[in-house]
């Protein structure tokens, strides 16, 4: 079978998105023998980002997986932002069309490689970028494709807050099948009209074995730290999004009650680390003495942090999945993660971890002190993590659910057209 992911950034671009299809790629290609190429942008960071940081590799294989980058276009946005609030002035309703644009990517050489593919079913990713809407305008094309959409939506906490445009929506509907990555998501997405029946649950997945060796002592050493001491840690993209400042909130609060407490941030860097550096900084209580940063780490050096924690803490209200607690729960450490949708969904309360309100630094001070004070229960969640990731979230069995899906939607295409 040949196959075409369609996603905004891969590796060595990193994050969940990047993580879920670099596995499926080269499992598709190992263990199937599938012919596989990623069509995606050229930038570590996504085409709605002030940053941009080249990869500069036009076209390389990794692990037997064809990669082809594409450039994009940055230069019409501070216009068509201009445009987009002009509209909304005089209009009270915002432009769906130049919106997309802005976060694009707008990019002709990507969009005709998506046209001339000459893969049996393209699988793309993550919602509300130009190129998902290709159900809707495949039609127009010699050789159109079946399409396998993959939302990794962030509902938000707020069921009111709509987070799709009706032309995302639309394109779902239209698409043959959608990869949801939990029963949550696949339970909003039918609230709002999606035929259950097209969608997959599938979740994402980790290599336990790559995280069954790390070393301990190498950060607990470079930290300085006791073997009393208790390492707190959050590894995962350094965004606003992430809620890093209800961690520090509640650390700070959390050490005033045990001093023995220390915490890591890690992560790929970006300029909202100032910020975040920034506030410990400022802190009358020294509380930077406490607290570590660690940018732009390897994956040697990810999982030797891992192993140096003592548990590992998520504060971010969106997420669609968080495959950090299966990194975490593969070194067989406990979880904190907040009580929303997608992660109560991934995160089963007081067996594999422990669920806090969404930013309540109060809630989330007394879980990380429940933690640091048992070690019994540290290990038990723990533990509990390390057998279900095993049993649910392995490369071959969310590959298998993704690339029978891939057949199913070719066979689904074929009989309509």
């Amino acid at each position: 079978m040949k196959i075409a992911h369609l996603i905004l950034n891969y590796y060595p671009s990193v994050g969940g998105t990047q993580i879920l299809y670099k596995g499926i790629s080269e499992k598709c290609v190992s263990i199937y023998k599938d012919e596989v190429e990623v069509l995606t942008v050229n930038s570590y960071y996504g085409s709605h980002s002030n940053q941009f940081k080249e990869i500069k590799k036009k076209q390389e294989v990794i692990n037997g997986v064809l990669v082809k980058r594409f450039p994009f276009y940055t230069f019409h946005k501070p216009l068509f932002k201009l445009l987009a609030q002009l509209i909304f002035k005089f209009t009270k309703k915002s432009s769906s069309y130049i919106l997309s644009y802005i976060t694009g990517p707008w990019s002709p050489s990507l969009q005709y490689a998506i046209s001339t593919t000459n893969a049996d079913v393209i699988s793309a990713s993550p919602q509300g970028f130009l190129y998902m809407q290709y159900p809707l305008y495949r039609h127009k094309f010699k050789n159109p494709k079946p399409f396998v959409f993959q939302g990794a939506i962030h509902f938000a906490v707020d069921e009111s807050v709509n987070v799709l445009s009706n032309k995302t929506l639309a394109a779902i509907k239209a698409s043959e099948y959608y990869m949801a990555n939990t029963t949550y998501e696949k339970n909003r997405l039918v609230a709002l009209g999606v035929n259950p029946e097209m969608i997959v649950v599938a979740g994402t997945a980790v290599d336990v074995q790559q995280f069954a060796n790390g070393d301990k002592t190498i950060f607990r050493n470079k930290f300085h730290l006791k073997d009393t001491d208790i390492l707190i840690g959050y590894i995962g993209r350094l965004e606003k999004t992430k809620s890093i400042d209800i961690l520090i909130d509640a650390f700070i609060k959390a050490h005033q009650k045990n001093n023995s407490l220390k915490l890591v941030i890690a992560g790929f860097e970006t300029a909202y680390i100032k910020e975040i550096q920034q506030k410990v900084n400022s802190d009358t209580t020294n509380i930077h003495q406490h607290i570590f940063f660690k940018t732009n780490i390897t994956e040697e050096e990810k999982v030797n942090l891992y192993h140096a924690l003592d548990f590992f803490v998520l504060p971010s209200i969106n997420e669609s999945f968080g495959i950090v607690f299966l990194e975490a729960w593969s070194c067989k450490k406990p979880v904190i993660g907040v009580n929303i949708g997608a992660v109560a969904s991934v995160i089963s309360n007081n067996e594999d971890g422990l669920l806090v309100n969404p930013l309540d630094s109060d809630d989330l001070k007394n879980k990380m002190l429940q933690l640091a004070s048992d070690k019994n229960l540290r290990n038990t969640l723990g533990n509990n993590g390390y057998h279900k990731t095993k049993e649910h979230y392995t490369w071959e069995a969310i590959t298998k659910i993704y690339r029978d899906t891939y057949i199913a939607a070719i066979e689904k295409f074929n009989s309509k057209n």
